[in-house]
Parts: structure tokens; sequence; C-alpha cells
């Protein structure tokens, strides 16, 4: 049975990686594209740490210099005092014991101390941490705490959290279409880096999408979790087939120069005579319908290759076209297939043109020309 690589998918029209830099404000980020949708959108600040919307702040962190086990003595060095984010202190008392490990030590002090964890560091240190996060996060072991010489914790000393990166937002510009708007990620606070460089992911419109250009529809090769590419077979290989051999341009295959069609050429014209237009169309997609229908035959026949009944091009019996209602420079060719196995199977490809004015013909564009001037000597 044969196959080919799949290269027809719908896009998703997102954009992966843009590089930004911030405005002279320090305080936005503009994206190239309009953003569809606010859940889409993912930062990542310098390449490397992705970026929240609540930004990216540090917790308060405090640790002993000296490591376990440790000799905790009752009534004798067995007392801490800890104040989180300037609340009122917190006096515990630890469970006593001889050479006490400095996680079972940890494992007290989070069970005791309300609003931080405590846990062991690589070199076997006590080391607290707040759960809150920036500027606001504060941890201090205070006078009081007999065990502060035994853990080699510095007394009164204030470890606050820092902010890296403030909150950010989506907000829409003014300045810009109402139906498309740019939309500018805005910071809370300017960026205290100068040099800082951002990376966004983001899905953005379909008319303003770079992969597919509008249509809908990108062609790549995509692979799967294990690792192999995607390919097509039975109906599926017949429709990408009749796509590659409809929109390719007729003779820009140096070797065979019989493949494809002058759709797209026949497409760019004035649109004047629309019946005139299918006519030549419809001519043109049945000559190219029969010569792949021949290749078909010669694969199965002389090549001895299997081709199924649902692979297999019996009968081309629609073909019309159809501009889009929002966009006029978007035209969509729909099609009706039939395989060898009785089975219709319709077929629609979307083509933008880079000019409007290339759609609408020689009459309107004269109008529009002629309306121009006089508005620009009234």
């Amino acid at each position: 049975m044969s196959f080919d690589r799949k290269i027809d998918h719908v896009c998703s029209h997102e954009v992966i990686e843009e590089a930004l830099f911030p405005n002279p404000d320090r305080v936005t980020l503009r994206p190239l594209r309009p953003i569809a949708s606010s859940n889409s959108v993912r930062v990542r600040v310098n390449g490397e740490a992705m970026l929240p919307m609540t930004g990216l702040q540090t917790t308060a962190i405090g640790k002993g210099a000296l490591p376990g086990p440790y000799n905790i003595r009752a009534g004798v060095n067995d007392t801490l005092v800890v104040s989180i984010d300037s609340g009122p202190d917190q006096t515990v008392t630890l469970p006593a014991g001889r050479s006490v490990s400095a996680r079972q030590l940890s494992q007290s002090l989070t069970t005791l101390v309300s609003g931080a964890v405590f846990q062991v560091t690589r070199k076997n240190q006590i080391q607290g941490q707040t759960f809150t996060r920036g500027k606001s996060a504060r941890l201090m072991f205070k006078t009081g705490s007999t065990v502060a010489s035994t853990l080699g914790l510095t007394l009164n000393r204030a470890y606050r959290g820092q902010q890296v990166y403030p909150r950010w937002s989506l907000i829409n510009d003014p300045n810009t279409l109402s139906d498309r708007p740019t939309r500018l990620i805005v910071f809370d606070e300017p960026l205290d880096g100068t040099n800082d460089f951002f990376e966004i992911n983001y899905t953005t419109l379909r008319q303003e999408c770079r992969r597919c250009g509008g249509v809908g529809i990108e062609n790549d090769w995509r692979y799967n979790l294990q690792g192999d590419v995607t390919v097509v077979r039975n109906a599926e290989l017949l429709i990408q087939e009749i796509l590659k051999v409809s929109y390719t341009g007729k003779g820009s295959n140096p070797f065979h120069v019989w493949y494809g069609t002058n759709l797209i050429e026949m497409i760019g014209k004035k649109l004047s005579d629309q019946s005139l237009i299918q006519n030549l169309i419809m001519s043109d997609l049945q000559d190219a319908f029969s010569r792949w229908q021949s290749v078909k035959k010669q694969q199965e026949e002389t090549v001895g290759q299997f081709v199924s009944d649902e692979e297999y091009p019996f009968r081309l019996l629609v073909v019309n076209l159809e501009t889009d209602a929002n966009d006029p420079t978007i035209i969509y060719v729909n099609g009706v297939i039939q395989n060898r196995s009785n089975q219709p199977i319709q077929v629609t490809r979307g083509l933008k043109l880079p000019v409007p004015l290339d759609i609408l013909g020689s009459t309107v564009q004269q109008s529009l020309l002629q309306e121009n001037k006089k508005k620009s000597l009234g």
C-alpha cells in the first residue's frame, strides 16, 4: 500500500519564541502580531526563566552556618524565636536529644513554625524559607533563640525576598484596528535591567498569521511522539496528492513538466467574467486529474504496486470558486472527488492574493482611482 508524508495540517496560528526588547520606557513589550488569546501567552526572559503574569519574586531565605548533627539540651539550647513577614514573634521549643540530625530538626521546625518551611542544604545545614515571595517576604531569628549558636544562626538580621521581575498584564493598544487590536505586554513597574530580552509565544488571528498566510492551512512535515514522520494513506493520500498536483505550477518541475496546473495564474486574473474563469479552471483541473489518474494506473498495472480503492482517483465531480466574505483577497477552491470505492470526498483550499484590486476587475479599479483623485483635488 502506497503512502506519503503528511504535509497538510490545520494551522494553529501560533507564534513561537518571538524575540522582543522592551520599549524605551522599560515597561512595554509590543508583539509583532495581534494576540488572539490571553491564555496562550507565554513569556520567557533572557532565554532561560519563564515569566508568569504574577512576575518573578524570590522568597526570604536564612540559614545556619553549622552542619548537623546537633546536641539539643532541654532548657539550655532548645528555644528558637522567629518572626515571619514582620508578624508577631513565634517562640518554639525544639525536642531535645543527642546527635539530632539536620533532617529531624528541619521537620520539627517546619511543624512548629507557621509561615515558613525548613530544609537541609547540601552541606547539612538548617535553612529557613518563607512561603511568601517578593519585597514583603521577611525572615528574622531574634534575641532569645538559645539554639542560635548551635545552628550557627545570625540573630536580628532581616532576610528579605526580592522582586526580580514585576507583574505584567495585557492591555489593548487604542491606536490599532478594533477587529484586530495589538495587545501590549505592560509591566507594573519599570524593569531594572537595561539589556533584558524576552521571547513570547502566543496565538494570533488567522488574518495575521504568517504560518498559513490567512488561509488556515500550513504545509510542513510533522513528527509523532515516537519521532516518526506522520504519513497519509488511502483517502487521505488521495486528497493530498490531488492538492499537490492542483496547486503546483505547471512546468515548475523540470523533471516532470506535465505535472501541475495553471490554477494560481488563472485565479490572479481579473474576475470580470466569472463563468469564463470557472470553465478554464475546470478544464485545467480535469486535465491534471486525468494525468494523475494515468500515473496511478501505471503504478498499479506496470509497477505492480498495490493501490487501494480509497486512494484511486476515479472521477472529478465538481469544481467551483468562492470568495471569502470578510477578506476579498482570499479565494476558496471547492471540489468533490470520487474514488474507486464510490466515496465522494470534498476538498476545499484557500488562496490568498497579494493585491485586492487583482480580483475586483479593471472597472472597479478605475473607479477607485478616480475617487481617490477627486478627494486629493477637492
